[in-house]
């Protein structure tokens, strides 16, 4: 910790940050931070400080008593408010990112700290005093565990950084500081792993955004997101989101429709077969048949090849009832949200039938091994 005081004290500290930072002395860690060190400015994420907001919902409209901390918005009404300008920066001299991630690269946290990052870069380039970055790590609640395939080019988004698999397997200082180097940004980094006591412990999961309720759902998160690009509902309104899915068309008694799924992975994981109604989001207040993903095995589970599998599976089984959304995903109306998701021309070729399962699991299996090779240094 005296590492820690000579960087941040009399520092000027700017902090991107949620609920999710939560354990150091028992508090959030943004207060302790300002009780400590003082906390000039605050830059939250999608969801808000305290994770109100479900997706792709703006913050514009929170507000928040932090006395002279001034709050800054990264997800607001347009594209624009999703990279901070340099001059947000002015005044400061550290930026302190202490955030969870959950291990995919949909998942928004850590693509609102590469803006951040390169908004450090461009504001260093400019001269005069320099930013430096500090970073409080934590253990990635999915694991080291790698999945997918590195996103082309074309597919960038907010919700994919190019060259990043689906399930990324570093902590966040580790894809932090993979980002610094890949994307060549110049300033000082520095990060800390031991701000956060039983990070796996599930009794004392803090939900990093509304719909990661608990730390088994991390497990199950790279594969169910792209259920988001779909009409399926992925279980937002239900009290399992993402480990459970449905819709009304769909019939939870079709044996043979739950074997097909358990199939690939068969002792992996059961299909629990159940109803709902969710009560808010897609099919909202309608019965849904569908299933709960019970994992008997986590560390084996490959859930973007079940993800794949499903939507898949269910395009067969349902050719006119199911289908991919249209319109605008995470500001950008150019490409299907199922496009922006899935990122890869082979697996959308998947998808399509035109490979087999055998030749996607190949595939990923090669992709995988190389981002291993590729992030080996990164690995915390």
């Amino acid at each position: 910790m005296k590492k820690l005081d000579a960087l941040l004290s009399g520092s000027k500290i700017g902090m991107l940050t949620n609920q999710s930072a939560y354990g150091w002395e028992h508090d959030y860690h943004f207060r302790t931070i300002k009780a400590k060190y003082g906390l000039k400015k605050l830059f939250l994420p999608e969801h808000g400080l305290f994770a109100e907001l479900q997706d792709q919902v703006s913050g514009s409209s929170l507000s928040y008593n932090l006395g002279d901390t001034q709050i800054l918005n990264l997800y607001g009404d347009a594209e624009e408010s999703l990279v901070p300008s340099p001059e947000s920066l002015d005044g400061l001299d550290t930026i302190l990112i202490d955030i969870r991630d959950v291990g995919a690269r949909y998942y928004t946290f850590l693509t609102s700290a590469l803006y951040l990052l390169q908004t450090v870069d461009r504001k260093n380039r400019e001269g005069g005093h320099r930013i430096k970055v500090v970073v409080f790590d934590s253990p990635n609640p999915a694991g080291s565990k790698v999945e997918g395939s590195p996103l082309e080019e074309k597919y960038s988004s907010f919700v994919g950084i190019p060259g990043v698999p689906h399930r990324h397997g570093l902590t966040a200082a580790g894809l932090l500081e993979f980002y610094k180097d890949t994307f060549g940004l110049d300033f000082e980094f520095y990060s800390f792993g031991k701000m956060y006591s039983k990070s796996y412990d599930p009794f004392l999961w803090v939900p990093p955004s509304p719909n990661i309720p608990s730390f088994t759902t991390c497990f199950v998160y790279a594969g169910l997101c792209l259920l988001e690009g779909t009409n399926l509902s992925e279980g937002r309104g239900t009290t399992r989101p993402f480990e459970t899915f449905g819709a009304p068309y769909l019939n939870d008694s079709d044996e043979r429709l739950r074997k097909t799924l358990e199939e690939p992975q068969k002792g992996v994981f059961r299909l629990r077969p159940l109803r709902m109604i969710p009560t808010f989001h897609k099919h909202a207040g309608k019965v849904c048949g569908g299933f709960q993903i019970l994992l008997e095995k986590p560390s084996e589970f490959h859930s973007l090849l079940f993800g794949l599998h499903l939507l898949r599976t269910l395009r067969e089984f349902y050719p006119v009832d199911f289908s991919y959304l249209k319109g605008p995903y995470e500001f950008r109306s150019d490409l299907s949200a199922i496009e922006l998701l899935v990122g890869d021309d082979f697996l959308l070729g998947y998808l399509d039938g035109k490979r087999s399962y055998l030749e996607a699991e190949e595939y990923l299996s090669e992709k995988e091994s190389l981002w291993r090779k590729e992030t080996k240094a990164y690995r915390k």
